[in-house]
């Protein structure tokens, strides 16, 4: 183990590319990629979500991502691992759980195969996310509807209204029409109340 230990609290998360020459022990939460020459251990309650490439890695908490050590990998009893896993000695105990594909060969090819797919995915982010154009608002002027402007209709004149009512008494279907609103009466006197108007013709 190297001379010199870095401890993420169990308060702590971290997001992010994490990279260091001495050991780290998570206690806390760790989302993004991590390279370390030493030692990569992971308490029992943590959770690391990352591709992982180190010296050594000490599993007793969650791992979540590629699993790339040079030398050697443990899983305790209460580790909890999904991943590909690629190292020359790998230590699981009893109560361990793991998901995966253990590769106990070439630890080269299986650094370079999660550095590559480690780019792929930062460039694939680094691509501005295409928004699409806002619909279009009808106005009172006029609507748009399928891209072709809608004309307001004028109410029919009194010829046409004429029409209908001949058509509709002779049995005839005739063209729709709107009802008629109510007209509201313009003179207040109109609208005063028949004690009002017999004071203001004694007036």
């Amino acid at each position: 183990m190297a001379d010199k230990e870095t401890v993420v609290g169990s308060e702590t998360r971290i997001s992010g590319e994490v990279r260091g020459e001495e050991d780290l022990v998570v206690r806390g939460r760790i989302d993004g990629r991590m390279q370390l020459t030493q030692t990569l251990t992971v308490d029992k309650g943590a959770t690391v979500q990352a591709d992982v490439d180190v010296r050594h890695l000490v599993v007793s908490g969650t791992v979540i991502g590629a699993i790339v050590a040079s030398e050697s990998v443990k899983l305790t009893s209460t580790a909890r691992v999904v991943g590909d896993l690629a190292s020359p000695r790998v230590i699981m105990e009893a109560g361990a759980a793991y998901r995966g594909r253990v590769d106990m060969g070439d630890i080269a090819a299986a650094r370079a195969a999660v550095s590559s797919r480690a780019v792929q995915r930062s460039a694939a982010g680094e691509k501005p996310a295409i928004r699409p154009a806002p619909p279009r608002m009808a106005t009172a002027a006029k609507a748009v509807i399928a891209g072709k402007a809608a004309v307001p209709v004028a109410p029919p004149s009194p010829a046409v209204r004429s029409a209908t009512v001949a058509a509709a008494t002779a049995g005839a279907p005739g063209p729709a029409i709107p009802p008629a609103f109510p007209r509201v009466a313009g003179a207040m006197g109109a609208m005063a109340p028949a004690w009002a108007k017999k004071k203001i013709r004694r007036r």
